[in-house]
């Protein structure tokens, strides 16, 4: 909800001037520095704004004797009303070239290539999610005897992801066995998902059975798969922070990656994001965890064709340069959407 109160041109131009000053310097902004930049003004009419300002909530005065700091509702009236956004420079879209130029042939790969990406070209800790909408489906599987009532499942999903799982057998079935029903398998569950699967029925008998027990692992596992794939969280970048000054407060630092190395908080931030809104930007408490009350993100929805969705973008320090960070989050957001379709298709 937009709690700003309007303010005139004045004051606009002078708070843009501050957040500009201090994502620049990160060093409280004060008047006489301000008039150097704004010389239609002079240093007291400034100190009055800057004083209003901070009446009003929109700055924060660290100490009696310091500069102001945007508050987190002077970011978000920046945010909404004054940011302007800059083109992506051609240096940074030849930096992102090489991630995409050769991407792996499967989905953790590409995410993890985007996570890399974004991570670089906004000097901030990347958040990549799986596409949420997106089912497990089967593109080839093998089963292997370990023992002869135990059997190792293959699965190969679309995408290429591979997973292994050992499946328990009600009776001895040597390789010769589990080779023929893997064949006929084969021939009928690429593109299946897991429900489709479910509903497949199997004739009676022993060999009956092994195909049951086979299916309802499969259908187990595909299902597992995808509980995962919802929760799938890469991020990358957590070096980035080291060298920005707000987090040489090793609290603020500790509770930050805390925070990114636990997927269920992750998750409910992200749940947060409406999908159909653009690029969002959560400034300070709006996020509504006390650990990242000093953090922003930056989050999008990629597409990967018109079913697949998921959420990329950046944390990092509220005092980042928006207008910057904004349409790099916006470009590697189409870049990965672009490459996961051809993975996917």
């Amino acid at each position: 909800m937009d709690h700003s109160v309007p303010i005139d041109v004045r004051k606009q131009q002078i708070l843009k001037a501050v957040v500009a000053d201090y994502t620049r310097t990160g060093v409280p902004v004060g008047s006489q520095a301000l008039a150097m930049h704004l010389a239609t003004w002079s240093s007291a009419t400034i100190r009055n704004e800057l004083a209003t300002l901070s009446e009003i909530g929109y700055l924060i005065q660290p100490h009696t004797s310091a500069g102001r700091v945007p508050s987190d509702l002077g970011y978000r009236y920046y945010v909404d009303f004054l940011m302007e956004e800059e083109a992506v420079p051609a240096a940074v879209r030849r930096q992102l070239e090489p991630f995409f130029a050769a991407l792996p042939a499967t989905l953790e790969g590409v995410l993890e290539i985007a996570a890399t990406a974004l991570a670089v070209v906004t000097d901030a800790v990347s958040l990549v999610t799986a596409p949420g909408a997106l089912g497990a489906r089967v593109k080839h599987l093998d089963l292997v005897s370990l023992e002869p009532v135990q059997a190792l499942l293959v699965l190969v999903l679309e995408g290429n992801v591979v997973r292994q799982h050992t499946i328990a057998l009600s009776v001895a079935t040597d390789q010769a066995s589990l080779s023929a029903l893997a064949q006929a398998l084969n021939t009928e569950l690429p593109g299946l998902d897991a429900r489709a699967i479910d509903s497949m029925e199997a004739p009676a008998g022993v060999r009956g059975a092994l195909r049951r027990e086979t299916l309802a692992a499969i259908v187990r596992f595909m299902r597992s798969v995808d509980a995962q794939q919802d929760t799938l969280i890469l991020h990358d970048g957590v070096r980035n922070l080291l060298h920005q000054p707000e987090f040489g407060d090793v609290d603020l630092l500790r509770h930050v990656i805390e925070v990114v190395e636990e997927q269920r908080m992750l998750a409910a931030l992200i749940a947060q994001v409406d999908r159909d809104s653009g690029v969002q930007i959560m400034i300070g408490r709006e996020n509504n965890l006390a650990e990242l009350s000093r953090c922003s993100l930056v989050l999008t929805t990629y597409r990967a064709g018109p079913e697949r969705r998921g959420t990329i973008g950046i944390l990092g320090s509220t005092r980042m340069p928006y207008g910057h960070v904004a349409p790099r989050v916006r470009d590697v957001a189409a870049r990965v959407g672009h490459a996961l379709e051809r993975v996917l298709s």
